[in-house]
């Protein structure tokens, strides 16, 4: 709670903002140093630097630097959780036990993921309503854009709270007290924050570019937003709303599927025409570096694979399982991205010895441990055609094979003559496998407690050293409150599945 009211107040959080090193990034900004919220908003150079500071929160979900316990929300919540990657078993180090616990459906509400998901989102949340408070008095070169941008990211945030959370707070202004913070803090229904979601994405993509050069690449576009409001309607059973969005990126001719899947993950490929929204990551000393690279090598590999050595703790992460792995069709060229060189006898994970890992955030020549650029996609152009699939096969409008193949050709596979709805989810597994995308389907369709129920029983066959006890015996679809949250305030009620 007292982390929720800092986000809310009107503390401007504080030397945090963006840096590149090169200045035709837009991370390339100065922090906001020892000045007052009022005295600051005043030029339109100031009103961006607090528009960048809401993307950070961004680099603490996606998996930033630190290595911290419970950083990286995204793929831990969004790929871990689901049947599509696992943890490498850790003898040595057993601090990732939080991590292994989100994998196996034992965690409670002490757990640090829940912690750092709920507050960095709180956080972001509360950077976007102060620059739409200060907005409202003020002109500015650029108002419309940036409220646009803070819009999209304050709608990301709560997408991410809601679908992980359920019932949650929705606050939409910053708060002048405690007292005020605290009658702010009250769980509301889903229906109305994802009507908050909706609301804040049809007003972002009025205002946004569709494109972005120089400095600016990497900001949210209306093809984002499109794409985010797309998603979000698919959520909420309107499929028919979510095609249209969806269409609109199609039509936009922004952006399209590059020949060669490997080619999207260069990190001297980044920002490419397949990327709609990506969390941007700069290798360097300016503390925006990401360790996805360690956290998903397996964790004794020392320098093998990397160019600075591996820390053993709470690496060995997002793991593809054995199950992830025999889904992939003969001659899917997808599969390339799945590294099966790390032999392990005692502590491999797929074939009895091999340890895999992905190669998606690979950046090999990095000079500082954990500081790596590679950045996290969230959305790419497969993302809309696939969804664009599913939303002509569940409310028609459209001929989805042809979207689906476009998806299944650059992979190297035959097109299919007709498409079913389990042909795209299963299009969706392994086409954005290690990416965060996994459970969100299986919750959304209605397949979560049945997929990861078999799930459990195939890893306690494969892995009896390791799951075992009270894991996979009740598979929840939301995620606990943090305990810290319930302690600050007691007129806030735990979920159900933790009671």
């Amino acid at each position: 709670m007292k982390k929720i009211i800092y986000s809310i107040s009107l503390i401007l959080v504080t030397g945090f903002l963006f840096y590149s090193c090169d200045e035709e990034e837009f991370l390339n900004e100065l922090p906001i140093s020892e000045l007052s919220t009022g005295d600051f908003f005043e030029t339109s150079a100031q009103f961006e630097q607090a528009v960048n500071a809401a993307y950070t929160n961004l680099g603490a979900l996606a998996g930033n630097q630190s290595i911290g316990v419970g950083d990286g929300t995204f793929w831990a919540m969004g790929e871990m959780r689901s049947d599509n990657t696992t943890f490498q078993d850790n003898l040595t180090d057993q601090s990732g036990h939080r991590y292994w616990h989100l994998d196996q459906f034992i965690m409670n509400a002490q757990n640090e993921i829940v912690s750092i998901a709920w507050n960095q989102c709180y956080e972001g949340i509360g950077k976007c309503n102060i620059v739409m408070q200060y907005s409202e008095e003020a002109e500015y070169e650029n108002k419309s854009r940036y409220i646009a941008e803070v819009k999209y990211l304050r709608a990301l945030y709560y997408f991410t709270l809601v679908r992980h959370f359920g019932d949650v707070p929705l606050i939409t202004a910053p708060a002048g007290s405690y007292n005020e913070a605290f009658e702010g803090n009250k769980r509301v229904s889903t229906e109305l924050v994802y009507d908050q979601i909706v609301a804040d994405l049809n007003d972002a993509k009025q205002n946004l570019p569709k494109s972005y050069s120089g400095k600016n690449v990497g900001r949210a576009t209306e093809g984002a937003a499109r794409t985010l409001l797309g998603k979000v309607l698919m959520w909420r059973d309107q499929y028919s709303e979510a095609a249209t969005e969806l269409e609109a990126v199609v039509n936009s001719k922004e952006y399209d599927i590059l020949d060669d899947y490997a080619s999207v993950f260069d990190l001297n490929n980044e920002n490419n025409e397949e990327i709609v929204f990506s969390i941007q990551f700069i290798e360097g000393t300016y503390g925006l570096g990401s360790a996805n690279m360690y956290r998903f090598t397996p964790w004794n590999a020392g320098t093998t694979y990397l160019p600075q050595p591996q820390i053993l703790a709470r690496t060995g992460m997002n793991i593809p399982t054995s199950d992830l792995i025999n889904s992939f069709e003969e001659g899917d060229e997808r599969l390339s991205m799945i590294d099966f060189s790390w032999v392990d006898e005692e502590f491999g994970i797929y074939n009895g010895n091999i340890v895999p890992f992905t190669r998606k955030f690979w950046d090999p020549n990095h000079a500082v441990q954990y500081v790596a650029g590679s950045d996290f996609p969230l959305f790419r152009y497969p993302h809309v055609l696939l969804m664009l699939a599913e939303c002509y096969l569940r409310d028609g409008g459209g001929d989805p094979a042809p979207l689906v193949n476009q998806v299944r050709e650059r992979a190297g596979l035959d097109p299919l003559s007709t498409v079913t709805i389990d042909d795209v989810i299963h299009e969706r597994r392994v086409e954005f496998h290690c990416e965060a995308d996994r459970w969100d389907v299986l919750v959304r369709t209605g397949k979560a407690v049945e997929v990861m129920t078999a799930h459990g029983a195939e890893e306690r066959q494969n892995r009896p050293n390791t799951i075992r006890g009270q894991a996979y015996n009740k598979i929840n679809i939301l995620f606990p409150i943090p305990s810290s949250v319930l302690e600050n305030d007691p007129t806030m009620e735990q979920n159900s599945e933790y009671k």
